[in-house]
């Protein structure tokens, strides 16, 4: 059962110049342990790929936070949920804290799908109840 959908469309440019302005402190502010780590990497291979990433992770954590219908207010915070990548790329949710509390409590799933183009990055949430969809896929077992 859906119990939420969000999505949020960003122009990378506007997040860049908040990062530059606050001397790299935005990423640190915004992003859980394990995706700061992952920007470190990116950032410093390609900056560019590095403000898509952060740009992204920003947008998927607005989109979720208008998918379970609170905002950014507690137990959301900007750390608690971040976005990571399966070895495959697709990207899934982990929660911290009080957002992973909430979740677990209402037995709520993410979905969470992130996409960047040129300037624009976009991200798309759905929540769910219930037990979560299997999300790995394995080719092998589709092949004849």
């Amino acid at each position: 059962m859906i119990i939420g959908i969000g999505t949020d469309l960003l122009q990378m440019g506007r997040l860049q110049a908040a990062y530059e302005r606050t001397q790299g402190r935005l990423a640190k502010r915004i992003l859980g342990d394990d995706e700061y780590l992952v920007f470190q990497q990116r950032l410093g291979r390609n900056y560019k790929r590095g403000m898509a990433y952060l740009a992204t992770r920003f947008a998927a954590k607005e989109a979720f936070s208008k998918a379970i219908g609170l905002g950014m207010h507690m137990p959301m915070s900007w750390r608690s949920l971040q976005t990571l990548n399966e070895p495959s790329g697709k990207p899934y949710t982990k929660y911290s804290g009080a957002l992973l509390q909430f979740m677990e409590d209402k037995q709520w799933h993410a979905h969470v799908t992130v996409t960047d183009e040129q300037e624009m990055v976009m991200a798309f949430v759905v929540v769910s109840y219930g037990t979560p969809i299997v999300t790995t896929f394995d080719p092998q077992n589709y092949l004849g």
